[in-house]
């Protein structure tokens, strides 16, 4: 009976752990767009983005600290995730492992406009067109494999779809949030090749990424907070750990 009462307080632990880096890593992303986003998407760039390098700089190096904590908490899920579905569990720190990789290019990226910048001030706009063309190709990088990234969609959501698929048959959360989790990446998908056809020009992409986006962001934060708040269903947790115990005696 103790032994019973330590896993489910180590599971307890584990879903705060989970739901407190849900939280980071959206909080983190929405800060560090905010203070580098208008300076490195607007038309001057090249004239603002050195001036202001500070601001991008810690925008950038803010936004970057959530790519550890997308890792982390993958991670802190395996062993309850693969209690339910080995393979989907594995697959889903796969593809964390490698929507990380494809966000710190990004970033990388996003800092090579500063020094872009910079060299360009320092010409003094001479051959302006040179400049603008080096960064229309950095941009492109980031267009691909960053947050609003057709790549990076791809590659976040076949692992969300991992995540709430192994959340929708265990019941370790409400089915609710699992379903909705789960609709709303296939939502955040559509409305990235959505955004990347000319046809449907006639709404802003920012508006497009926004109205899509929402959804999985909703998800995520009422997934964090159910983990937070009442954590995994001890029920779902016990079944799979009877099973476990069951397979591995025979």
């Amino acid at each position: 009976m103790e032994e019973k009462d330590e896993k489910m307080n180590s599971y307890r632990k584990t879903a705060i752990i989970v739901g407190v880096l849900f939280i980071f890593a959206i909080v983190m992303l929405f800060i560090g767009e905010a203070l580098y986003k208008p300076i490195l998407d607007s038309p001057d760039y090249l004239d603002n983005a050195y001036p202001n390098k500070t601001v991008v700089i810690i925008g950038i190096l803010l936004e970057f600290t959530g790519v550890p904590a997308v890792v982390l908490l993958s991670v802190f899920l395996f062993p309850i995730l693969k209690k339910h579905n080995e393979a989907l569990a594995l697959g889903y720190v796969g593809f964390r492992l490698f929507e990380a990789a494809l966000l710190s290019v990004a970033y990388i990226s996003k800092l090579l406009l500063v020094n872009l910048s910079q060299d360009y001030l320092n010409k003094g706009s001479v051959d302006a067109s040179y400049f603008q063309y080096i960064g229309s190709s950095i941009q492109s990088v980031d267009h691909w494999a960053g947050t609003q990234g057709l790549i990076y969609h791809i590659v976040f959501v076949l692992g969300s779809l991992m995540l709430y698929s192994v959340l929708y048959r265990s019941k370790l959360v409400p089915r609710f949030i699992s379903a909705w989790g789960f609709i709303a990446a296939i939502a955040l998908l559509t409305g990235s090749m959505l955004g990347n056809i000319d046809m449907f020009t006639g709404i802003s992409e920012m508006g497009l990424e926004l109205i899509f986006a929402l959804p999985i962001a909703v998800a995520e934060i009422m997934l964090s907070i159910w983990l937070i708040f009442k954590g995994f269903n001890p029920v779902a947790i016990d079944s799979a750990t009877a099973k476990t115990d069951v397979d591995e005696i025979t």
